[in-house]
């Protein structure tokens, strides 16, 4: 097996095994502070997008609607005595697109929501809950200590179509 692809299969894993990415967004002026949230999220394998359920009253879906270009920080747990600087992560550089709720998209993107989180059903349904998908442009994978790389969009969206 090639390093190249060892690493792919490192990202597939720490991308579907994960639940929750820490979400930055843009301020809406300049007097105010970038948005960091914590979300769940699930991976669209038809759509090559990564799903968040968002309320239309957070900070940060306002921010998303001003400024499509965020950020999505996954990362391994810590366990036990590990040292912090081989924990694996990466950060994804996206857009925020809201599809139109009944369209091909919607419907994709909130299937592969509602397998990964089934207990979210009716937030679906509210009239102040969205469904996001962010668009990866492209990541740094950091797969352990001295193991950065630069992750384009095109392996990107083929590691969100596989299955894990």
């Amino acid at each position: 097996m090639t390093i190249a692809t060892r690493s792919t299969q490192t990202l597939r894993t720490l991308l579907h095994s994960r639940r929750t990415a820490t979400l930055g967004t843009q301020p809406l002026q300049s007097a105010e502070a970038p948005g960091l949230a914590l979300v769940p999220y699930a991976i669209d394998a038809v759509g090559g997008c990564l799903v968040l359920l968002v309320s239309g009253v957070a900070t940060h879906a306002r921010q998303m609607q001003a400024h499509a270009e965020v950020s999505l920080l996954v990362a391994q747990g810590e366990t036990g005595p590990q040292l912090v600087h081989v924990h694996e992560r990466v950060s994804i550089i996206g857009q925020a697109k809201t599809p139109v709720p009944g369209s091909a998209a919607w419907g994709s993107a909130r299937y592969a929501y509602l397998r990964r989180f089934p207990d979210a059903a009716s937030m679906t349904q509210l009239g102040d809950f969205r469904i996001v998908c962010i668009l990866p442009w492209q990541a740094r994978h950091i797969s352990g200590f001295g193991a950065a790389r630069q992750v384009d969009d095109v392996e990107l969206r083929a590691v969100l179509a596989s299955a894990h």
